[in-house]
């Protein structure tokens, strides 16, 4: 079966960067920032095979991103379905298990492939509608080192803003003007 993965719609990543000033919340704090690093933070969905594809990419990016932030694979599952998300995937990557996507619904993302850069302070610096090349590329260059993902790490990604199948928190909030 051939995952799903989309095109993120352009205007999603205007619609997931003016939504407003999101934190972290506090009881997620030390998941998400467990060192006084900002965060590059990646939204997945057991049982979906675009995030399958996007755990593995993440797993490749992450010994690279790791120079300069912590990661972390932030998967919407049940407890029962995260086990074997991760034993088909190989995801080495911190994560944080949640079944309800509350992360991802406070911070207005409804797709898997969703990736957000968190600054040491709490605040969410952006949030990209998908994994891609250039969306990596801008994650390295906020975090200061333009050159820190190489070219072979880079080649793994799509070229264009690719999404993939609707998290649970696009029934419970969308930003406005963004397609679930």
């Amino acid at each position: 079966m051939r995952p799903s993965r989309h095109a993120a719609p352009p205007d999603d990543v205007l619609a997931l960067n003016t939504a407003g000033p999101r934190c972290v919340p506090e009881s997620l704090s030390e998941a998400v920032l467990p060192d006084e690093r900002p965060a590059v933070v990646l939204f997945l969905k057991a049982g979906c095979g675009c995030s399958e594809d996007f755990a593995r990419m993440f797993t490749a990016l992450e010994p690279e991103f790791a120079a300069r932030a912590s990661c972390l694979a932030v998967i919407e599952a049940a407890e029962s379905d995260a086990g074997p998300f991760l034993a088909a995937t190989g995801l080495t990557t911190p994560r944080l298990v949640q079944a309800d996507g509350s992360l991802a619904a406070a911070w207005g993302v409804t797709k898997a492939g969703c990736m957000a850069l968190v600054r040491p302070d709490g605040t969410v610096e952006a949030v990209w509608p998908g994994l891609s090349r250039q969306g990596c590329r801008d994650v390295a260059g906020r975090l200061g080192d333009p050159q820190l993902l190489s070219a072979e790490s880079l080649a793994l990604l799509p070229g264009a803003a690719t999404a993939g199948c609707p998290l649970h928190s696009a029934s419970l909030t969308s930003p406005p003007g963004a397609s679930p």
